[in-house]
């Protein structure tokens, strides 16, 4: 059984967000995780929360359930700089409702922060 909204996604399709973590974000985040001590970066996990906002609210959407991600750090995000996620669907199994994905975090300057891929299922 194939989905009408899934029938409405095509390989290229694109979705992305900009957003700041700020030292109150980061603080916050290293208080939840029970980290003790400074962090002078954003840290890996608030950039890897950007790709679920995105895939479960934007690409596909409501109805994603993450399956597996690949994520392959090149750089670090700094306190107040605009990361930009994006996701694009590199290739549709109608059959299974699988949604292939190509996933990219840059920094305000355009240097690569991130890069990996996303397989997700789609039951919306």
């Amino acid at each position: 059984m194939t989905l009408p909204r899934f029938n409405a996604l095509k390989p290229g399709d694109r979705a992305e967000v900009t957003r700041r973590y700020r030292d109150d974000d980061i603080a916050e985040w290293c208080r939840l995780a029970e980290f003790d001590g400074d962090w002078e970066t954003v840290p890996e996990p608030l950039i890897a929360a950007l790709f679920s906002y995105l895939l479960g609210e934007e690409l596909p959407g409501h109805g994603t359930n993450y399956l597996k991600q690949s994520m392959r750090f090149h750089g670090h995000g700094r306190p107040g700089e605009a990361l930009t996620a994006s996701v694009a669907v590199t290739r549709l199994r109608q059959d299974k409702a699988l949604v292939n994905l190509e996933t990219r975090c840059l920094g305000e300057d355009g240097r690569l922060l991130c890069d990996g891929e996303a397989l997700v299922l789609f039951q919306c």
